[in-house]
């Protein structure tokens, strides 16, 4: 049997139930037999197929019933084709299933809770959480190369935490095995090791949203960097769907109170604001706040929307659903089953980029560097133009 440092090689981390503070769960094998491990050494815990095993944690220890406790144990599928469930029991939570190994540490008071998976499987996990089923085969290979891309270009995003992405939305929704749609895993097949790259062959950041609304934002409109690739575009195909338009009625009185509390007042006909193409400030007279604040504090679907005052009212009418930054998810199934070639997709809301194969691109500087076991795409796995140092990145 491979000790545990082999098996874990180039494996994805996943920071599991990231924001919840489980101190007690169950594991659960559902396909191969799981051998538990401490570092590389293994332990004599085999666990059978539907065979649940408690863990908790109390202070700095794992306490794994009838195994022992520990700072840290592993459990190792027999297969590559292995797979497990995982139920919190403190908090409750329901029971999700996950692939291949995993990995549970004590870490301030609770379970910290490490998937180690390939690549592909997480990839695939992902496609189905953020876009679930039904769209056209095209599409899938738009979000698959999204989901690589992210992952690629954010690899040590938790290297402190000892992974590589959590499964919340800070980061991408992961919640466990795909199970639901085949055309998913033959949709990253067919686009393995495919990124979106800008000009200088790097990674971009590919950020998207259920639905623009018919135009996409620049990234400083909602974020504060200014990306040349992240601008505002037209989108044609996204005005009929679902989540293309939305109403909101704010009481006159909050709405004032509000805008008072930032410097805004006038009479009622000053609150009026049509926004036909995608703006960043609504304006009182001279005075002006960002939308996406406005969004924030009203719990509203987009930032996106036009403001008529009616009696003792605030009618809000407003398009899209999301921060409308990068790909319109909405839009670009549309464009997908009207035929549309998942490259041109992805340039269409990725303007000046490419793409390419892995082997085309190039990582920052700081990407070269070992972050301890956590996966790490640019080592080991091509030859690489590496810069004289690090200051020799641009930060672009």
């Amino acid at each position: 049997m491979l000790p545990a440092s082999a098996l874990y090689a180039q494996k994805v981390c996943v920071g599991l139930f990231f924001d919840v503070p489980v101190k007690e769960l169950t594991f659960t094998p559902m396909h191969s037999q799981y051998t538990f491990w401490i570092h590389d050494s293994i332990l004599t815990a085999i666990r059978e197929e539907g065979e649940p095993l408690r863990i908790s944690c109390r202070g700095s220890v794992l306490n794994v019933e009838g195994v022992g406790s520990f700072g840290e144990v592993s459990a190792i599928a027999g297969s590559v084709a292995g797979t497990f469930a995982l139920r919190p029991v403190q908090p409750a939570a329901a029971q999700r299933s996950y692939a291949q190994n995993v990995v549970f540490k004590a870490y301030k008071g609770n379970i910290l809770i490490i998937n180690k998976l390939d690549e592909d499987y997480y990839l695939a996990g992902v496609c189905e959480s953020e876009a679930g089923c039904g769209a056209a085969a095209a599409y899938y290979k738009v979000q698959s190369i999204m989901s690589r891309t992210y992952l690629y270009a954010h690899f040590d995003r938790h290297a402190k935490d000892g992974f590589n992405m959590c499964d919340g939305v800070h980061c991408q929704a992961y919640k466990g095995l795909q199970t639901r749609c085949a055309v998913i895993r033959k949709s990253i097949a067919e686009t393995d090791g495919i990124l979106v790259i800008d000009r200088h062959k790097k990674p971009i950041a590919p950020t998207f949203s259920a639905n623009c609304g018919g135009q996409t934002s620049n990234s400083e409109d909602v974020w504060k960097n200014k990306l040349p690739y992240l601008r505002s575009t037209r989108d044609t195909y996204c005005r009929h769907s679902r989540g293309a338009s939305w109403t909101k009625k704010i009481p006159l009185s909050q709405w004032r109170a509000f805008m008072a509390q930032n410097g805004l007042h006038g009479a009622d006909r000053d609150f009026n604001f049509e926004q036909h193409t995608r703006r960043k400030y609504y304006t009182v007279g001279k005075n002006r706040i960002e939308l996406t604040k406005i969004r924030q504090r009203f719990g509203l679907r987009s930032a996106f929307f036009s403001v008529r005052v009616s009696g003792g009212e605030v009618l809000l009418t407003g398009r899209g659903y999301g921060h409308g930054v990068g790909v319109c998810q909405e839009g670009a199934m549309q464009m997908a089953a009207a035929g549309v070639p998942y490259q041109k997709i992805l340039q269409h809301y990725y303007r000046r980029t490419s793409v390419l194969a892995f082997a085309n691109s190039q990582p920052h500087a700081y990407m070269l560097y070992e972050y301890g076991d956590i996966f790490n795409p640019w080592m080991g796995r091509m030859p690489l133009v590496m810069p004289d140092s690090v200051d020799d990145w641009d930060g672009e």
